[in-house]
């Protein structure tokens, strides 16, 4: 397996949709805030051109092939971090920097349709100093997006089953590189959730 770079201060939240994962962005980001740390927050896909057509693809606005999507969200994840002001830039700045999903997405969604070590090779990115997954049962998360407005690509129970033993293979692929990984149980409530991670952030910074 090839040794990634670690970034320091860069943390990643992740889960199964319905999880949370954007809730405890924003949590952490007002605790960051009160605690006076300089922070960027931020999310993938990205608000940006690429980030856009991947959105419109999730929502079925648009049809594109599998392995399209793949290259799309690599091509977004790498603008993200190495284009301007993106992630690279906002850590030499010396902010923490939390991001809802890094490329742990990309093998857990990714490789339902195309081969894992394919979706690995192209993704070829450091890894965060700290990620958390938010451990919800897929009949959780079902439960949760019913409320949702639109149903994304993604959200079918069978397949949040598989995207979380691919989440997992990707996680333990990778936990002893030197990254910290935790898992959080997802089905607490959002202010305890947030205690535990802020807990983990304070004993290690």
């Amino acid at each position: 397996m090839k040794i990634r770079d670690i970034l320091k201060k860069f943390v990643v939240l992740e889960g199964l949709d319905g999880s949370g994962t954007t809730t405890q962005l924003k949590m952490l980001k007002q605790k960051l805030d009160k605690e006076k740390i300089a922070s960027f927050l931020t999310m993938e896909p990205t608000d940006g051109v690429i980030g856009r057509v991947i959105r419109d693809a999730l929502r079925k606005k648009n049809v594109l092939d599998n392995k399209t999507l793949a290259f799309l969200f690599a091509a977004d994840r790498n603008d993200h971090l190495y284009g301007k002001d993106g992630i690279i830039e906002q850590l030499k700045q010396g902010k923490w920097v939390i991001c809802d999903r890094y490329f742990f997405s990309s093998i857990a969604y990714q490789s339902l349709s195309c081969k894992r070590n394919w979706v690995i090779e192209i993704n070829d990115f450091p890894l965060p100093e700290y990620l958390f997954f938010i451990a919800t049962s897929p009949q959780e998360c079902q439960k949760r997006m019913e409320n949702r407005a639109g149903k994304e690509l993604f959200e079918d129970i069978k397949l949040q089953k598989d995207i979380l033993d691919n989440y997992n293979y990707g996680i333990n692929k990778y936990k002893k590189s030197g990254m910290k990984a935790f898992y959080i149980n997802g089905e607490e409530s959002p202010e305890i959730i947030n205690e535990k991670i802020w807990e983990i952030l304070s004993q290690c910074r």
